[in-house]
Protein backbone atom coordinates (compact mmCIF):
# COMPACT_ATOMS: atom_id res chain seq x y z
CA UNK A 1 0.00 0.00 0.00
CA UNK A 2 3.21 2.86 -0.05
CA UNK A 3 2.74 3.26 -3.65
CA UNK A 4 -0.98 4.75 -2.74
CA UNK A 5 1.21 7.65 -1.04
CA UNK A 6 3.49 8.73 -3.81
CA UNK A 7 2.57 11.61 -5.63
CA UNK A 8 3.73 10.38 -9.06
CA UNK A 9 0.68 8.05 -8.24
CA UNK A 10 -1.55 10.12 -8.19
CA UNK A 11 -0.37 12.46 -11.04
CA UNK A 12 -0.83 9.76 -13.38
CA UNK A 13 -3.90 8.71 -11.60
CA UNK A 14 -5.17 12.36 -12.17
CA UNK A 15 -3.94 12.46 -15.90
CA UNK A 16 -5.46 9.58 -17.09
CA UNK A 17 -8.91 10.81 -15.47
CA UNK A 18 -8.48 13.80 -17.30
CA UNK A 19 -7.97 12.07 -20.45
CA UNK A 20 -10.70 9.60 -20.68
CA UNK A 21 -13.11 11.88 -18.03
CA UNK A 22 -12.78 15.23 -20.36
CA UNK A 23 -14.64 14.06 -23.39
CA UNK A 24 -17.02 12.59 -21.61
CA UNK A 25 -17.94 15.87 -20.31
CA UNK A 26 -21.62 17.02 -21.16
CA UNK A 27 -20.99 20.11 -23.80
CA UNK A 28 -17.58 19.65 -23.92
CA UNK A 29 -17.07 20.22 -27.67
CA UNK A 30 -20.21 22.10 -28.31
CA UNK A 31 -18.99 24.03 -25.16
CA UNK A 32 -15.03 25.00 -26.64
CA UNK A 33 -16.25 28.50 -28.80
CA UNK A 34 -18.69 29.66 -26.02
CA UNK A 35 -15.97 29.16 -23.37
CA UNK A 36 -14.96 32.51 -24.72
CA UNK A 37 -17.25 34.33 -24.39
CA UNK A 38 -17.75 33.75 -20.66
CA UNK A 39 -14.76 35.08 -19.97
CA UNK A 40 -12.78 32.04 -18.99
CA UNK A 41 -14.75 31.79 -16.31
CA UNK A 42 -15.96 28.25 -16.67
CA UNK A 43 -11.99 27.38 -17.02
CA UNK A 44 -10.77 28.64 -13.71
CA UNK A 45 -14.27 26.82 -12.43
CA UNK A 46 -13.40 23.67 -14.38
CA UNK A 47 -9.80 23.59 -13.32
CA UNK A 48 -10.64 24.32 -9.59
CA UNK A 49 -13.18 21.49 -8.80
CA UNK A 50 -10.57 19.48 -10.25
CA UNK A 51 -7.77 20.87 -7.52
CA UNK A 52 -10.43 20.33 -5.33
CA UNK A 53 -11.31 16.66 -5.96
CA UNK A 54 -7.65 15.94 -6.38
CA UNK A 55 -7.39 17.21 -2.76
CA UNK A 56 -10.17 15.59 -1.69
CA UNK A 57 -9.37 11.90 -2.81
CA UNK A 58 -6.15 12.52 -1.28
CA UNK A 59 -6.89 13.02 2.16
CA UNK A 60 -9.65 10.49 2.43
CA UNK A 61 -7.44 7.85 1.18
CA UNK A 62 -4.85 9.29 3.72
CA UNK A 63 -7.48 9.44 6.12
CA UNK A 64 -8.54 5.64 5.79
CA UNK A 65 -5.39 4.13 4.97
CA UNK A 66 -2.96 6.08 7.25
CA UNK A 67 -2.76 3.16 9.90
CA UNK A 68 0.15 5.65 12.04
CA UNK A 69 -1.66 8.54 12.52
CA UNK A 70 -4.29 8.38 15.88
CA UNK A 71 -7.72 8.10 15.20
CA UNK A 72 -8.71 11.41 15.59
CA UNK A 73 -6.53 12.72 12.99
CA UNK A 74 -7.90 10.22 10.45
CA UNK A 75 -11.30 11.14 11.01
CA UNK A 76 -10.61 15.19 10.87
CA UNK A 77 -8.52 13.66 7.35
CA UNK A 78 -11.73 12.07 6.29
CA UNK A 79 -13.69 14.47 6.65
CA UNK A 80 -11.74 17.64 5.38
CA UNK A 81 -11.20 15.53 2.17
CA UNK A 82 -15.10 14.54 2.12
CA UNK A 83 -15.41 18.79 2.08
CA UNK A 84 -13.07 19.03 -1.06
CA UNK A 85 -14.79 16.37 -3.03
CA UNK A 86 -18.22 18.32 -2.16
CA UNK A 87 -16.85 21.54 -3.54
CA UNK A 88 -15.10 20.18 -6.02
CA UNK A 89 -18.70 18.41 -7.26
CA UNK A 90 -20.48 21.85 -6.83
CA UNK A 91 -17.44 23.40 -9.28
CA UNK A 92 -18.33 20.91 -11.47
CA UNK A 93 -21.97 21.41 -11.20
CA UNK A 94 -21.22 24.78 -11.76
CA UNK A 95 -18.87 24.46 -14.85
CA UNK A 96 -21.89 22.92 -16.36
CA UNK A 97 -24.04 25.26 -15.75
CA UNK A 98 -22.06 28.02 -17.17
CA UNK A 99 -21.58 26.42 -19.90
CA UNK A 100 -25.21 25.14 -20.83
CA UNK A 101 -26.09 28.69 -19.80
CA UNK A 102 -23.73 30.40 -22.88
CA UNK A 103 -24.85 27.28 -25.08
CA UNK A 104 -28.27 28.81 -25.02
CA UNK A 105 -27.41 32.20 -24.92
CA UNK A 106 -25.78 32.17 -28.35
Amino acid sequence: MGWITSWPVWMVLLSAGVTVGLPRVPYYQQGLPYIYDLGGMALVVWFIGLGLLILGLYFVVMGIVGAEWFLSRRLSAVLFGGAALILGGSCHWLYLFLLEMSVRVT
